[in-house]
This record gives C-alpha cells, sequence and structure tokens, in this order.
C-alpha cells in the first residue's frame, strides 16, 4: 500500500544551483532538534518571491519513506489564461516509527511553507496528525490544511499517461508519448517511482482546479490531452548530500542479499557492502539510524565534526566500547515495545513488560557511564557539565496510587532530557571529547514498573504486585486459599452421608473444581450416584458427564456448589479482568515519558552507531578526514575499503582537486588496471566523510559536496523502457542538468554502448562543457577512447588534467603486433595518458582459446594499417579457395567452340557438387 499526498500553498522549495546560507531556517526550532540526525540548514535556498506555489509529498508505509515536492508558480501568458508552472519534485527517505519519525516530513514543510496539503484518502491517521501538526510541537502555528484525494489519483499508471502529455517550455514539438518520456527523464529521474507518482497527482489536481491550460481530454475524460508547464526539474532538501538510488547501487553502498529459499522464506540480508561492513551495532534501533545516516549523508560541518571527535575517542577506547556495547547489547527499542503494548488487548506480555524495565536499567546504566567519563576527562569539569538529575513526573508510584488516582504536577508535561545531550569537543580541547551538559534518565520509569509488577508471579497470568491494590489482594488470597476450602467443603458434603449408605461411595472420589462457562461441580469419579443416595441427596442435579483422562467422571450441581458460584463466581477471571485494567493504566502512566524515553533511545542508537564507526576505523585504520568549507579535494593514499578485503595487497592513490585548476580529470589505462576502482574509491571516500565516519586514506582534506553522479551501473527502469545507452544518456543528462560546483561526478566507460564516432563526440562535448566552466564541478572520468587525447577533439585548458594507471608491459621481439602476455599491472595513478587497452591480454586471462586471440590480434593489425582484413587461413578454407581457383583456370582455357570441351567443363562441375 503506498499513502501519496502533495500540498498547496505560499513559499516554494530551493533552487539547486543558487544556494546561500539562511539563518532564519538554520535558527528555526525544528533544526535544533534534528540536528544530530540530519543537520541544520547549511546552504538554502534564495528568496523566491513568486504569488502561488503548490508543493507536493508522497509517502510509501516502509520504514524509510520517500518525498516527492513540486513547486508552482504565477506567470500569466498572453493570450492564454492559465498559469504557467515551475514544477519541482523531491524524493528521499523518511522513518515512519521511532525518535526520527517523520523528520524529512517536517523539513520538507518548512521548505515549502505549504498552505493546504493534499494527501490519499487511504493515509492512516498517525500520518494525517503528522501533517496537520505545526512544524514545531512548541510553537503557536495553525494546524495545516490536509484535504484527501482518492487514492488512484496516486497511481503510477496515472501519473505515466499524465506525463506523456506533458509540454515543457523548451521541448521539441511533435514528440510521440515516448519520446516525450525519455525528455522528461533527463528533467527527473522517472525511476523514483514514488516522486512519478506524486508528480501525475499534482497535475491532475491543478488540472481539475483550473491552474493549467484547460484544453482537451482524452475519451476516458479523467486525462487532459496537452499539458503546458514552464520547468520541470528535481531539488532536494537541503542540508543534505544526496546520491540517487543508481548511484547507491554503483558505488555498492547497500547491496540486499535476497533469501536462498525457493519459496521466499527468510528475510534478506545485508550483503557485501559499505554499510555491511561499517555496521557492527549491537542494537536495533542503533542499525536502524546508521541505515538512515548512510541513506541521509549530512553536509553540516557542526555535527559531521561531532560524530568525529566521538569516533576519535571511542576509536582509542576499546575498553569504553566493550563495556557500552554490553549494555546496548540488552537495551530494546522502548517506544516500540510500548507501541506493542498499547495494542494488546486483554492481558499484557509480562515479557513486554520485563524488556521495557531492563531498558530502563540499561539506559540508567549508560548515563552512568558517561557521566563516569565525564569525571575522567573533564579537567576542571564546567558547572553546566555534572550530572543533574531532574524529574518532570513523580520518582515512584506509591501502592496507594490505585485507589486514590492523584493528577500529574505541573511539570509533568515537561521533557527532561534522558541521555547524556552530549557535546562532542575538538582533539585539542582542554575537556574530554564527551562532556555531559545535564541529566539523561530518573529512576521514575523503572520504579514505576518494578513496584506494580511482580515478575515472579507466573501462575495463572497474574503479575500485580500485592500491595497495589487491597481488593486485588484478598481476591488473591481467597484464589490461592480456595484449595482447602474446597476440600473442607466436600468433606462436609460427605458427612451428610449416613454410615449405613457410606459403602455406596467407597468405590468414588468426591472433588469441587471450577470450570470456565459452567461454574463450581460435584466430580464424581467412578459410577454414578445410586438411586438410594440420589433420594438421600435431593439437591444434586446430575449435569454431565465427562469422557476419559482429567475430566472423566460425573458431574453434579449442588446447594453448595450454587453457593459457591454465587459468592466467588469466576474469581480468576475477576482477578485477571482486575489486573488487565490495572496494567492498562500502567501503560497509560508510562507512556507519560515517551517522549523523554524516546530521546534516550534515541541517544543510545546514536552512540550504538558511533561505537560501530569507531570499531570500523580502529579495525581497518581509517583516518579523520577534514571537511572545510573550501570547494577542494586532497586525498592522499586513499584506498577502496571493499576492494582491499579482498586482495593480498591493495595500492592506494592520491587525488588532488584544487579550485582553480585540474577538477575535471580523464584517466585512461588498459583494462582491469584499476581505474574504475579509483574513482569508486574517491566517491566513497567523499561519501563516508559525510556519514561522519573515518575514511579509507592517510590523509584526507575534503570540501562539502551537495550531490553524488555516478555514470557506472546502467539501472534499468520498468516506467520508462529505455535502451542500455539511453540510460547511461540519461545520467549524463542529469549531470549537466543538476550538477554544481560543489558536486562529484564519476563517469566510468560512457560511450560504449554505440557507435565509437559517437561515444567520443559525445563524452568530448561533455568534458569540454566543463571543463570550460568557471568553477566546474568535480569529475573523473575513465575512457578508452584515444581520440580524446588529440588537442582539437578536447582541447586543453586548466581545468582539465590527464592521468592514467601505470603499468609494465612487455612484448616479444617476434610478436610486433600490441598483443602480449606479459604485462605487469602496477595500479598508481600517474600523470599523462596511455592509449593502449591490452584487451587481448585481459580476454588471454579470461581463458579465451588462443586461436580466437590471435585472430583478433591480426584484425586489429590490419585495421590500425588500413589495410583489408584477409579472411581466415583455416583448412576448409583452403580446400575450398583452391577448389575455386581450379574451376576458374579451367573456365579460361575453355575452347568455348568446342561442345565436347564445353560438356566435359559442366559435368566435371556438376561431379565436383
Amino acid at each position: 500500500m503506498t499513502v501519496d499526498l502533495f500540498v498547496l500553498g505560499p513559499g516554494g522549495p530551493p533552487s539547486c544551483k543558487e544556494q546561500q546560507p539562511s539563518v532564519a531556517w538554520r535558527n528555526h526550532a525544528l533544526f535544533a532538534d534534528c540536528q544530530r540526525t540530519v543537520g541544520s540548514l547549511d546552504n538554502t535556498a534564495t528568496h523566491v518571491t513568486k504569488q502561488f506555489v503548490a508543493a507536493m509529498y508522497l509517502y510509501s508505509v516502509k520504514a524509510a519513506r520517500p518525498v516527492a515536492s513540486c513547486t508552482i508558480m504565477h506567470a500569466p501568458v498572453s493570450g492564454a489564461s492559465f498559469v504557467a508552472a515551475q514544477v519541482n519534485v523531491m524524493q528521499t527517505h523518511d522513518d515512519a516509527h521511532g525518535p526520527f519519525a517523520f523528520q524529512m516530513l517536517q523539513l520538507a514543510k518548512l521548505q515549502a511553507a505549504p498552505a493546504v496539503i493534499y494527501t490519499s484518502s487511504k493515509s492512516d491517521k498517525v500520518f494525517l496528525d503528522k501533517l496537520r501538526a505545526p512544524i514545531h510541537p512548541s510553537g503557536n502555528a495553525p494546524l495545516h490544511d490536509v484535504r484527501t484525494e482518492k487514492a488512484s489519483m496516486f497511481s503510477l499508471e496515472q501519473a505515466l499517461r499524465l506525463l506523456q502529455n506533458l509540454q515543457v517550455r523548451g521541448m521539441p514539438l511533435g514528440l510521440t508519448s515516448s519520446n516525450r518520456l525519455h525528455v522528461l527523464n533527463t528533467c527527473i529521474n522517472l525511476a523514483a517511482t514514488q516522486q512519478v507518482c506524486a508528480a501525475g497527482a499534482l497535475l491532475a489536481i491543478m488540472h481539475r482546479e483550473g491552474f493549467l491550460c484547460p484544453g482537451q481530454t482524452t475519451e476516458s475524460g479523467d486525462i487532459p490531452a496537452a499539458i503546458f508547464v514552464e520547468g520541470l526539474s528535481e531539488v532536494t532538501v537541503d542540508g543534505f548530500l544526496t546520491v540517487d538510488s543508481a548511484s547507491m547501487l554503483a558505488l555498492q553502498v547497500f547491496q540486499e542479499d535476497r533469501h536462498p529459499s525457493a519459496m521466499g522464506i527468510g528475510q534478506s540480508k545485508e550483503g557485501f557492502s559499505v554499510y555491511g561492513m561499517l555496521n557492527s551495532c549491537a542494537s536495533s534501533m542503533g542499525r536502524r539510524l546508521l541505515r538512515l545516516w548512510f541513506l541521509r549523508p549530512i553536509i553540516n560541518l557542526e555535527v559531521l565534526n561531532q560524530r568525529q571527535d566521538a569516533v576519535h575517542f571511542f576509536m582509542h577506547a576499546p575498553d569504553v566500547i566493550k563495556s557500552v556495547r554490553a549494555v546496548l547489547r540488552k537495551t530494546r527499542d522502548i517506544p516500540q515495545v510500548l507501541r506493542r503494548l498499547q495494542s494488546t488487548q486483554g492481558l499484557l506480555d509480562i515479557k513486554d513488560l520485563s524488556l521495557v524495565l531492563d531498558s530502563i536499567a540499561n539506559l540508567l546504566m549508560l548515563r552512568d557511564i558517561f557521566a563516569s567519563l565525564a569525571q575522567t576527562h573533564t579537567h576542571p569539569p564546567p558547572a553546566n557539565s555534572q550530572p543533574v538529575l531532574r524529574n518532570s513526573a513523580p520518582s515512584t508510584w506509591t501502592r496507594s496510587d490505585y485507589q486514590t488516582p492523584r493528577s500529574a504536577t505541573s511539570d509533568s508535561n515537561a521533557e527532561p532530557p534522558l541521555l547524556p545531550d552530549h557535546t562532542m569537543g575538538t582533539p585539542s580541547s582542554q575537556h574530554s571529547p564527551i562532556i555531559i551538559q545535564k541529566a539523561t534518565i530518573h529512576g521514575a520509569g523503572h520504579s514505576l514498573v518494578s513496584d506494580i509488577i511482580d515478575f515472579e508471579q507466573s501462575e495463572d497470568g497474574m503479575m500485580i504486585s500485592y500491595g497495589v491494590c487491597e481488593q486485588l489482594d484478598d481476591m488473591k488470597h481467597t484464589y490461592h486459599g480456595l484449595p482447602d476450602f474446597l476440600t473442607k467443603v466436600v468433606e462436609q458434603e460427605l458427612a451428610r452421608i449416613p454410615r449405613q449408605l457410606g459403602s455406596l461411595v467407597n468405590q468414588q472420589l468426591w472433588s469441587i473444581l471450577y470450570m470456565p462457562q459452567v461454574g463450581f461441580v460435584m466430580r464424581l469419579e467412578g459410577q454414578r450416584l445410586s438411586a438410594a443416595l440420589e433420594d438421600f441427596l435431593p439437591d444434586y442435579e446430575f449435569a454431565f458427564e465427562g469422557s476419559g483422562g482429567e475430566v472423566g467422571g460425573m458431574y453434579y450441581h449442588t446447594d453448595r456448589t450454587r453457593q459457591l458460584n454465587a459468592h466467588f463466581g469466576d474469581m480468576l477471571h475477576k482477578i485477571q479482568d482486575l489486573e488487565g485494567s490495572m496494567s492498562t493504566e500502567l501503560i497509560q502512566r508510562l507512556c507519560e515519558y515517551r517522549p523523554q524515553l524516546s530521546r534516550a533511545v534515541a541517544v543510545a542508537a546514536e552512540v550504538d552507531c558511533l561505537l560501530s564507526l569507531a570499531s570500523a576505523a580502529r579495525e581497518h585504520h581509517y583516518t579523520r578526514p577534514l571537511l572545510t568549507r573550501d570547494n577542494v579535494l586532497h586525498i592522499k593514499q586513499g584506498r577502496h575499503m571493499l576492494t582491499e578485503m579482498v586482495v593480498d595487497n591493495y595500492i592506494p592513490n592520491d587525488t588532488h582537486m584544487t579550485e582553480d585548476e585540474a577538477r575535471v580529470q580523464v584517466i585512461t589505462g588498459p583494462n582491469l588496471s584499476g581505474k574504475s576502482c579509483y574513482t569508486k574509491q574517491v566517491a566513497l571516500i567523499v561519501f563516508l566523510a559525510h556519514v561522519g565516519s573515518f575514511v579509507p586514506a592517510a590523509e584526507a582534506t575534503i570540501g562539502l559536496t551537495d550531490r553524488i553522479f555516478t555514470r557506472i551501473a546502467s539501472q534499468d527502469s520498468v516506467s520508462v523502457p529505455q535502451s542500455t545507452f539511453m540510460v547511461d544518456l540519461s545520467q549524463l543528462a542529469t549531470m549537466l542538468q543538476l550538477a554544481t560546483p560543489r558536486s562529484l561526478c564519476i563517469v566510468d566507460e560512457f560511450g560504449k554502448g554505440t557507435l565509437t564516432t559517437d561515444g567520443v563526440g559525445l563524452l568530448a562535448a561533455t568534458l569540454h562543457h566543463f571543463a570550460s566552466l568557471p568553477m566546474p564541478p568535480k569529475l573523473l572520468a575513465c575512457t578508452h577512447f584515444s581520440d580524446l587525447l588529440n588537442q582539437p577533439v578536447l582541447p586543453r585548458c586548466p581545468q582539465l588534467a590527464f592521468f592514467t594507471m601505470n603499468i609494465l608491459a612487455e612484448t616479444a621481439a617476434e610478436q610486433p603486433l600490441k598483443y602480449t602476455k606479459k604485462v605487469v599491472f602496477l595500479y598508481n595513478l600517474v600523470s599523462g595518458y596511455a592509449a593502449p587497452s591490452f584487451g587481448l591480454n585481459c580476454a588471454h586471462m579470461a581463458g579465451v582459446r588462443e586461436d580466437i586471440i590471435e585472430r583478433a590480434a591480426q584484425v586489429i593489425a590490419l585495421l590500425q594499417k588500413g589495410q583489408a582484413i584477409e579472411p581466415m587461413r583455416t583448412g576448409p578454407h583452403v580446400q575450398r579457395e583452391a577448389k575455386y581457383k581450379a574451376v576458374i583456370t579451367n573456365l579460361l582455357t575453355l575452347d568455348c567452340t568446342s561442345l565436347p570441351a564445353v560438356s566435359a567443363f559442366l559435368t566435371g562441375l556438376s561431379s565436383e557438387e
């Protein structure tokens, strides 16, 4: 199921290319809460002075929910009474549950400033409440106007039909529907189905409301025949490094391994990926948060430096990592357990309550560990760094509270911090890298559970401690005393039987027991009452006969069992009902601490992520990168973190890009020399730096980056049928349209899916375009096109630099061709260029047959000399050639005037056939 929505209102999302610091956005209270996870907005849009704006969001029900946004602006056109719209779409990841739920939705609402929000009629209540809520709970802003639309408006099929009829300014006229989708795919990523559905819903509603040209409609009547907009483009939420799904796949940031079962039983697991290598979190909430960090890298220097400070501290404190992980391993996601308890009907699962109690105790232990660290490493400790317990609610729940419920105190609505809201100092700071500024969690929630729940009471599902409720205690005492009491009742009933009839009951075993929905009954094991006993005991009324096992026997209703039913009734169910109502109130009282517990779990999850990054940095010898606002990239002895795990020796390489030179680097070299691996390692180092992790390099200075583009893997889309080369072109067009000086572009072997001349021309034009910009993006391009080395094809400029992967090649003297079996790859990047690709050598390493390789070498040599390619001289070819030469020789010497000679020649031809 998919939940979709879009927003109409004033304001607007930012431009992708013109970004300036916005003090108003950075000072908003929302970013004070979200800063540690997503970072405040360092770069925001220039002010957009437009009359009307529409923004749209789309969410799926998964934990990471994509978001899309669109903008519409009034721009009257002469001769037409419609709105020329600039449509912007956005897709990002959000969390549906936990302490970081719907953060991206809040940020997108802040960015778009919507007045009216449209969403699918299938949206759940929690999601609708988040839409209506102000951007920050403490704000006095009015609720947003949220309106629901039918879910069919957000279907992918309708969205594609609408986009096929979309005409963007500057688009050639007369395009077919399929060609129009190819053009639109260069404006937005049509493979991102969520934002495509969102864009379709936005266009449909705008057309219905009359914001677009009315035009004509199709035969179905719901799809306009033509839609005109001013522009269509993608935007992103400010403050994040944007990496599309194709780039994530190409860089192996995530790699999902399907379960091997053919029946689809079991869950997929993370394969050999960047996330899989760095993920050693001990808790489930830590793993979820780390995944969010990888899905949403940030560009906030302050937050990134804090993460790096924490990683640096933990990296040099393995004992701390061990002790903290032991605590985190036993800590559960308390808000999630509370949600499960709230949704439970009837008796609560005592195991879940035990998890809550143990997890709160572990959070308290985690607080004490960091308090001890702060006291150890602070010289002297600041006044505000000492642990101070702040109780926003009563720290204990007395046993009389259940009989006389007390109202919350005046401070019960406050949200004190539960875990250390620590700040990470720099290594040069005189204080500890981890400073606890205020207290984290009080024991109220812990004592609330431990004072009410008795985990030793496991019989019959009872869980409430003695002394909490006097009525419940009396009922329990009575219930536990029933066996002895019922034994006395049976003895009294047997005493009623006279001695002369006693022999009739010697072969019977009498007992009284309680049966649900039947009540108390007298059970006689053996035979039924005799006629004489039935006459003597007229109050005994036969009820039924049990068959075999523990329920076998004769069952009777008597006056005493009727009295027991009237006095005791269903005692166990009464106890369970009362305990159920008390436990429900306990959960309600415990949920009063949900904000504090959520914040505590959030900090515990963040600590878990930092421990995981620190462990990976210590194990794999990563170093701390220097992040800067300067638009540079300097990496010394960089390594590919995945490749170095599968080779014996990895050769590191350097990367240097300044603001005024060598920002467009063309890398040539033979096949299998490490060109692609080098470009991927640069992209991964930049990516990891924006997560807050240490990087696989000796040194690294990395300027803040807004987007990472790749043309590495060709990922097909079901939305738009495209050839492999068309997919490559779409990725390249996205770079040309959206890349900024802060972007990093990786182009690997572009043009191999078409004619060499076309590929060389497109790649040369693209590189020349970027190199001619005053401040081009940081671009690494790997290619085998030797024509690019000619200056007329690709003119030289200061921003253009050529590099190659160094090799040692030895060609045999008797083999003048460029095919050689003696090549040593040094995997070392050096300045310059190299044309030979040594593809035949790779073919030999791949096990291709020698005769095929030799024939390929002959063809290559003849093509390079400009000579005609001679046919292969194999046995059948030689025989056929000799046969044909003999026929031609005989024909040339044939006397055509002699009928016998001609007849003999034809007879010979027919016999040879």
